[in-house]
């Protein structure tokens, strides 16, 4: 996959939510766009969600640290430390989630909370029928679509919609198109949609912000 094709895609930072396609390039020192840098740090009250698209990653939590690779599936909790790092030879490909999104208070690098450091991640992996690990902040599901699915966010709630393999036309609103492997789209308030696979059983991932 050309990841610069991958990055080019955007998700829009509402009060809600935050995210998007990533890289840490062979030989670089961090993720491209990155602010913060490789440094451990946390959420205050809101979660994140990784998928590891391609490479190696060394993944710090609290205390303990962990390695993951293509198709892994994680969830860190709010007021949990952690950190991640390219521990491959590639590039390292990951697709993120933060919700709610703060804006003037994104993350925090010195623990607060008692027991922070002792706190771990929740880990799945992608394949049809996976359960993701899931919270009220972020509702991770996996669709394995042999028909069209539709439906409609809250008000007060937005989703992404994450093609994992196959091919799927999918419409958000009025708006529509064909998405094809790690293409991924924003379904904003109280939208319509739906997804319809175009051949096969598409695999899709689903977040919903709040979970409910």
């Amino acid at each position: 996959m050309d990841w610069r094709t991958w990055i080019r895609q955007s998700l829009p930072r509402t009060e809600i939510m935050r995210g998007g396609a990533t890289v840490w390039e062979k030989g670089a020192k961090g993720l491209l766009g990155d602010t913060l840098g490789p440094v451990m740090h946390a959420h205050d009250q809101a979660s994140e969600v990784f998928y590891f698209v391609a490479g190696r990653c060394r993944l710090e939590i609290g205390n303990s640290e962990e390695f993951s690779s293509p198709g892994d599936f994680v969830r860190v909790p709010p007021n949990t430390p952690h950190n991640l790092w390219n521990a491959g030879d590639d590039d390292l490909l990951v697709f993120w989630i933060v919700a709610p999104h703060f804006a003037n208070n994104k993350w925090y690098t010195e623990p607060s909370v008692p027991g922070a450091m002792e706190r771990r991640a929740l880990r799945s992996h992608i394949a049809p029928g996976a359960n993701l690990p899931s919270n009220a902040q972020i509702q991770s599901r996996m669709l394995t679509l042999n028909a069209m699915y539709s439906g409609q966010t809250a008000v007060g709630q937005e989703a992404v919609l994450y093609v994992v393999d196959g091919q799927a036309d999918v419409k958000v609103g009025k708006l529509g198109g064909r998405l094809t492997a790690n293409d991924f789209v924003h379904v904003p308030v109280d939208t319509v949609y739906s997804v319809t696979p175009v051949s096969g059983a598409p695999s899709v991932m689903m977040f919903e912000m709040p979970g409910g």
